[in-house]
């Protein structure tokens, strides 16, 4: 099976003074929305099994824009894949947290198995979710799967596929309507094969 994976365009909440958006439904800006249409191009040539998606919108606006271009695909909001929850966190922008908690921004930045976000969720749950995900992904019998997702859990992804605990968090990075690839075999191995691509964001496609 390969397995696509898409982060989804910006929002207003990426860009200037970023703010923690977690399980906040934050919408696609303009540039996101012409980021999403730029994915569903680079990806119309394939022939798309399924679109997965986390239930933020906008993620759902992503992959919208690339179900456009497929003709026959199942196209299914999963709630696995939903950000996490930032908790206090989310709405807020890092200056404000950083300044509250210096403490908290030598963990988010040098230390992130060490960071614990008050009334939120730990890194932990993000890979439990997607262990269950991944067992469900290998009793499908799909060949192409697109998951449509954020940069934390995309990040976890990785990290829960290597085996790597979240020390190594830093260690990848996808940026708004990347496309990256894996291929994962019904044994459970696997294979990076793209990894973070946005040769499809150029400023003539945008």
């Amino acid at each position: 099976m390969r397995v696509i994976l898409v982060r989804h365009g910006e929002t207003s909440w990426n860009v200037g003074e970023t703010k923690f958006r977690g399980q906040i439904d934050i919408e696609l800006s303009d540039f996101g929305k012409k980021q999403a249409e730029a994915v569903g191009k680079a990806l119309r040539e394939e022939n798309i099994d399924s679109i997965l998606f986390s239930p933020m919108s906008r993620c759902q606006d992503t992959a919208n824009a690339i179900k456009k271009f497929q003709e026959k695909c199942t196209f299914k909001e999963e709630p696995l894949l939903i950000d996490i929850n930032f908790g206090d966190w989310q709405g807020r922008t890092h200056s404000e947290i950083f300044k509250e908690d210096p403490e908290a921004q030598l963990f988010w930045n040098e230390q992130p198995e060490n960071l614990v976000f008050p009334n939120g969720e730990t890194w932990y749950s993000i890979y439990d979710r997607l262990d269950k995900l991944f067992k469900k992904l290998r009793k499908q019998k799909d060949k192409v799967v697109v998951l449509v997702s954020h940069r934390v859990v995309l990040n976890i992804l990785m990290l829960y596929l290597i085996g790597l605990d979240p020390s190594h968090f830093w260690n990848f990075h996808f940026d708004n309507a990347s496309i990256s690839e894996i291929k994962l075999e019904m044994n459970g191995s696997f294979r990076v094969m793209k990894l973070n691509d946005t040769h499809h964001l150029t400023k003539k496609s945008l």
